[in-house]
C-alpha cells in the first residue's frame, strides 16, 4: 500500500502507528470504528474503460465526518481517498438549523408549538438530553417549556438541576439561569462530582440587547460539536431573540383578545355597551339570550329597544346626570332594581351595574345586566322549600337543635326535641346545650377542630328541663349559618331501648344460671362449616370451662360413647338432610373417663331457597334422671309383681268369701221366708232377715272387688249387645225407687221416647247408672232432688247424666273421688257406709266402653256427673232411620 503525507497525518490521529503495515480495509475499519456509515450511489468510467467507485459517508463518534471513497478497475490498483468534511457539512447544518428554527417561530401556530420546535431541533442537533426556555415576566423568570429526549430521565435531571438551575425564577437566586438572565452572556457549570465532562449551558437570546428568554441545556459529555453547535446558536441568537419577541408579543395580543371575547362570551351576565349617542356597540352571548336580541340586531340600535316604553325617559335622565356626576363607576345592589324588555315584548326584573370610560375622546357606556327572573323564582322557590324543610325536621321523630358554638346557646329546636326535653319553644330558645347534655360531651360538640366538623352516634345521659334523666343517642355535624359556625344536634331517646338490652343481659343471665340449674344447654350446628356454638352449661356438661376451644362436629362425635356413636352419627346426618331430628338420648365420656347421660333435640334454619343451613338445639344431662329412672323402673317392676300377686290374692280371697256367703245369704233367706215352716219367735226372724241383709252388701262388696281386680289384671271382657236406653233407665228408675221414698227424696228421669240404641256391655252400663244413682241418693239430704237424664248430643255422642242437690264435692277432691277405696271426708259424708268402689269402677267401666267421665260439682249445691258415649256406640233403630231416610 502507498499513500501520501496527508494520510500519514488522519492515520496519526486516528492512533494508525505502522502506516507501512495496514491494508486498505484495515485503514477502512480505522477511520469507520464506532461511526454511523451511510452508502452514496454512483459509478464512473473513464478513456472507454470501466473504473468502478464505491462512496460513502461516515460520521464518527467526536462529530467528525469523513466521505470515504474506493476506486478500482478489473486488473489494476485500488484507491481509497479520504476526505474530511466536518466543516462544509458543519456549517451547511448550522445554516439549516437556523433558517428551520426561524421559520418554525414566525408560522402560525401557538407559542408553546414554537418553543417546543425552539427545543427539539436543538437538543436533536446538538445531541443533548434535556431542555428548557425560561422567559421574563413581570420582573421574574417563568419556565415555559421543558423537553426530555433519549440518554437522560426527568427524575435525574431535575435532582441535578435542584443545585444547578434552581426553579426559582427570581432574578437573585436563578442559577445559572439567572445569571445568563441578567449578564446577558453563556453561563456554563459542570454538574456536581462529575469528572466526565457532564454539565449545563445556559444561553441567552437578545433582541435589541434585551433578554427576551434564556434556553437551559444539559451536556451528556464535552465533545467537539458542541463548541460548533454554540457558535451556531450565538450567530442566530439575535435573529432568534427577535423573532421569539414578535412571537410573544404576538401570542399576549392574541391571548387578550381570545380572553375578552372569551370574557363576553362566557359571561355569566349580559354585558352591554354604547356610545354617546345610546347607540349599542357591544351585545356578548349572554345578552342576546337574555333579550332575545342576536347581536346583528341590535348593533348600532338605540338602547331604547332593550327598555320598557314607561322607563325610556328615566332612563336618558339617569344616564345624564351619570355622565356628567364624578363617579365613574356604580355597582350593582347599590342601585335600585329595573326592568328590562325582551324581544318578544316581556319585561323582566333586573339589575345593572354602569361604568363609564373615555377611549380616543369617545365616551363609552358599559352595563353589566343580571336577570333576575331566575333569582325571583329561585326566592320563591327556596322560601317553599325552607317550609317544606321546616315542615320535615318538624315531622322528624328525633330531636333537631342548633347551637351556636361560641356559646352553646340554643337557636333552634324542632318540636320532638321540645317533647323529648320536656320544655316549650320560648323557653329552650334561651337555654345553653350544656343544660341538656353532659359537659364534657357538650365540649366535644362545640369544639370544630376535627376534620370533617362531625361526631358519630355517641349514647350518653341527658337531663330534661323537668330534672327527669334520660338515655339518649347523640350525633352532631358542625356547619355554617348565616356565616355563623353553629352545631345541628340530632338525638333520640333509647331509654327503653336501653332499659331493653339491661332486661335482655338480665334474662341472659337469668337464662345460663337457668341451664346451669337444669343442667340444660343450648347450641348452634353450622351445616357448611361444622362448627358448633354452645352456651356455658354446654360445656360445663361435657366437663370443659366455658368457651374453652373452638367445638366442631368431630370433636363432638368423638365424645359421643363409641357404642352409641353410630346411631348418633346417623341422626345428625339425617336431619342435616331432610331437617328431621327425633330427640337422641345417648351417653358421652368426658375427659376424665366417667360417662353421663345426655339428651339432645334440635329444629333446622333454612335459608330463602329452603337449604338447612343451621341446627339449633339443646343438650339434657340427665344422668341423675337416668339413674332415677332406672331405679324408679326397677321399683315399679316390683310394685306391679306386688299389685299382680295382690289382685290374686283379692280374687282368689273374693271367691272363697262368696262361696260361704251364697251358703248365709240362702239359709238365711229359707229362714225369713218360713219356706222350711214358720219360726215360733218373731225375734229370730228379724235376726235372719238381718242376716240376709249383711250377706248381700258383703257380697255386693265382694262383686265390686272382683270386678276392680279383674279390670287391674285385665281380664274384664265386655259382653256387648244392643240397649234399649229407654228401658234400661227405667228399671234403673224402679230399682233405686223405693230407696228414694225411705230417704224424702224425689227421683226424676228425663228422656226421649225416640232414643236410639247404645251398644254396650247391659251389665256393667246398668251398674254404672245404680252406682251413680245410689251416690246422689246416699249423700243428697231429705227434700232434695235426684235426675237421670238420657240425651243424644249433636255431635252423634250419647250422654248420661246423673245430678243431685246433695253435698256437693270440693274442687280439690273432685280429682280424687274416681280413685279406689276413696272417701272424701267431710261431717256429712262420713255418716253414710261404703267402701269407695262406686266412682272408680264406674270410671273404669267408662274407659272400657271409650266413655269420658266428667263431674262437676259444688259444695252445698249438688253434684252432677256426665257418662259420655262415643258416637260410635249408637245405633239408630230400624223406625228412626227409616224416618231419616224419608
Amino acid at each position: 500500500m502507498s499513500h501520501n503525507p496527508g494520510a500519514v497525518g488522519l492515520l496519526a490521529t486516528l492512533g494508525g502507528d505502522a502506516v507501512e503495515r495496514l491494508t486498505l480495509s484495515a485503514v477502512e475499519r480505522l477511520l469507520t470504528a464506532g461511526g454511523r456509515t451511510t452508502a452514496l450511489p454512483g459509478a464512473a468510467q473513464n478513456a472507454g474503460e470501466m473504473n468502478y467507485e464505491l462512496r460513502r459517508r461516515c460520521r464518527r463518534p467526536d462529530g467528525s465526518e469523513f466521505a470515504l471513497t474506493r476506486i478500482w478497475a478489473p486488473g489494476s490498483n485500488t484507491i481509497l481517498i479520504a476526505t474530511d468534511i466536518t466543516s462544509a457539512v458543519q456549517e451547511h447544518r448550522q445554516l439549516r438549523f437556523a433558517q428551520s428554527i426561524i421559520d418554525r417561530l414566525m408560522k402560525p401556530g401557538t407559542l408553546g408549538d414554537a418553543l417546543e420546535v425552539l427545543l427539539r431541533t436543538t437538543c436533536l442537533y446538538a445531541g443533548w438530553p434535556y431542555a428548557e426556555v425560561w422567559l421574563p415576566k413581570d420582573g421574574v423568570l417563568v419556565r415555559k417549556k421543558c423537553r426530555l429526549y433519549s440518554g437522560g430521565t426527568f427524575s435525574s435531571f431535575r435532582s441535578k438541576t435542584a443545585q444547578i438551575a434552581p426553579i426559582s425564577s427570581n432574578g437573585e437566586d436563578g442559577g445559572i439561569v439567572g445569571e445568563a438572565w441578567r449578564s446577558g452572556d453563556f453561563s456554563y457549570v459542570p454538574s456536581a462530582g462529575e469528572e466526565s465532562g457532564n454539565g449545563f449551558l445556559a444561553l441567552p437570546l437578545k433582541a435589541n440587547d434585551e433578554v427576551v428568554a434564556v434556553l437551559l441545556f444539559e451536556f451528556e459529555r464535552a465533545r467537539a460539536r458542541d463548541r460548533l453547535t454554540l457558535q451556531v446558536l450565538d450567530g442566530v441568537s439575535d435573529r432568534l431573540g427577535m423573532a421569539l419577541k414578535c412571537r410573544v408579543h404576538a401570542e399576549e395580543m392574541t391571548a387578550a383578545r381570545k380572553h375578552l371575547d372569551e370574557l363576553l362570551a362566557t359571561a355569566g351576565d349580559a354585558i352591554v355597551a354604547m356610545d354617546a349617542g345610546h347607540r349599542i356597540s357591544v351585545f356578548n352571548k349572554q345578552a342576546e339570550l337574555v333579550f332575545g336580541y342576536s347581536a346583528e340586531e341590535v348593533i348600532g340600535q338605540q338602547i331604547n329597544i332593550l327598555l320598557p316604553e314607561n322607563a325610556r325617559a328615566s332612563h336618558r335622565a339617569h344616564v345624564a346626570r351619570f355622565s356628567k356626576g364624578e363617579t365613574s363607576t356604580k355597582l350593582m345592589g347599590r342601585r335600585p332594581e329595573v326592568k328590562g324588555r325582551r324581544k318578544d315584548g316581556s319585561e323582566f326584573p333586573a339589575e345593572a351595574s354602569i361604568s363609564r370610560v373615555t377611549i380616543d375622546n369617545e365616551v363609552v357606556y358599559t352595563a353589566v345586566v343580571r336577570d333576575l327572573t331566575a333569582l325571583r323564582e329561585a326566592e320563591k322557590a327556596l322560601y317553599a322549600r325552607e317550609r317544606q324543610m321546616r315542615m320535615i325536621v318538624e315531622a322528624m321523630p328525633f330531636g333537631l337543635a342548633i347551637s351556636r358554638q361560641s356559646d352553646g346557646e340554643i337557636l333552634f329546636f324542632n318540636g320532638a326535641f321540645a317533647a323529648l326535653m320536656e320544655t316549650d319553644r320560648p323557653e329552650a330558645a334561651s337555654h345553653h346545650i350544656g343544660e341538656f347534655l353532659d359537659g364534657e360531651l357538650v365540649a366535644g360538640l362545640l369544639d370544630n377542630s376535627t376534620a370533617d366538623g362531625s361526631m358519630a352516634g355517641v349514647e350518653t345521659q341527658a337531663r330534661t328541663a323537668t330534672g327527669k334523666s334520660i338515655w339518649c343517642m347523640v350525633s352532631a355535624v358542625a356547619m355554617n349559618m348565616a356565616g355563623e359556625g353553629v352545631t345541628l344536634v340530632g338525638c333520640y331517646d333509647v331509654t327503653d331501648r336501653r332499659r331493653a338490652l339491661e332486661a335482655l343481659r338480665k334474662s341472659a343471665h337469668s337464662l345460663a344460671e337457668a341451664e346451669r340449674i337444669a343442667h340444660l344447654g343450648s347450641w348452634q350446628l353450622d351445616v357448611a362449616s361444622g362448627a358448633i356454638v354452645g352456651s356455658d352449661e354446654t360445656f360445663r356438661i361435657f366437663g370443659d370451662e366455658p368457651r374453652s376451644k373452638a367445638v366442631t362436629l368431630p370433636l363432638y362425635l368423638e365424645r359421643v360413647h363409641p357404642a352409641d356413636r353410630p346411631r348418633v352419627t346417623r341422626a345428625i346426618a339425617i336431619a342435616m338432610e331432610t331437617g328431621i331430628m327425633q330427640a337422641s338420648g345417648h351417653r358421652i365420656v368426658l375427659s376424665d373417663g366417667s360417662i353421663r347421660f345426655v339428651r339432645s333435640e334440635a329444629e333446622p334454619v333454612r335459608d330463602a331457597d329452603g337449604r338447612i343451613v343451621r341446627l339449633i338445639g339443646t343438650i339434657l344431662d340427665i344422668t341423675d334422671l337416668q339413674i332415677a329412672t332406672e331405679e324408679l323402673r326397677a321399683a315399679r317392676n316390683r310394685a306391679d309383681l306386688a299389685n299382680r300377686a295382690k289382685s290374686q290374692f283379692l280374687a282368689n280371697m273374693s271367691h272363697e268369701l262368696r262361696t260361704p256367703l251364697n251358703a248365709i245369704i240362702g239359709f238365711s233367706e229359707l229362714m225369713a221366708s218360713d219356706i222350711m215352716g214358720p219360726m215360733e219367735t218373731a225375734q229370730y226372724k228379724a235376726y235372719a232377715k238381718d242376716i240376709n241383709d249383711s250377706g248381700l252388701h258383703l257380697l255386693a262388696i265382694v262383686n265390686d272387688i272382683l270386678d276392680l281386680s279383674r279390670i287391674e289384671i285385665g281380664v274384664t271382657e265386655l259382653d256387648e249387645s244392643d240397649i234399649v236406653v229407654s228401658e234400661l233407665v227405667g228399671a234403673c228408675i224402679r230399682t233405686v225407687h223405693a230407696r228414694a221414698l225411705d230417704s224424702g227424696l224425689a227421683l226424676e228421669q228425663e228422656f226421649h221416647p225416640d232414643l236410639p240404641m247404645l251398644r254396650a256391655d247391659a251389665r256393667l252400663l246398668k251398674q254404672m247408672l245404680l252406682n251413680l244413682l245410689s251416690n246422689a241418693l246416699k249423700f243428697t239430704p231429705s227434700g232434695g232432688t235426684v235426675r237421670l237424664a238420657a240425651t243424644p248430643e249433636a255431635d252423634g255422642s250419647f250422654l248420661f247424666s246423673v245430678s243431685d242437690t246433695g253435698i256437693g264435692i270440693s274442687k280439690a277432691d273432685i280429682e280424687r273421688v274416681t280413685e279406689p277405696f276413696m272417701q272424701v271426708e267431710s261431717h256429712l259424708s262420713r255418716r253414710f257406709d261404703g267402701v269407695g268402689l262406686g266412682l272408680a269402677l264406674t270410671s273404669q267401666f267408662a274407659q272400657l266402653h271409650g266413655a269420658e267421665l266428667e263431674i262437676d260439682s259444688e259444695p252445698g249445691k249438688g253434684t252432677r256427673v256426665d257418662i259420655r258415649f262415643p258416637a260410635g256406640r249408637v245405633v239408630q233403630p230400624l223406625a228412626m232411620r227409616a224416618r231419616a231416610v224419608r
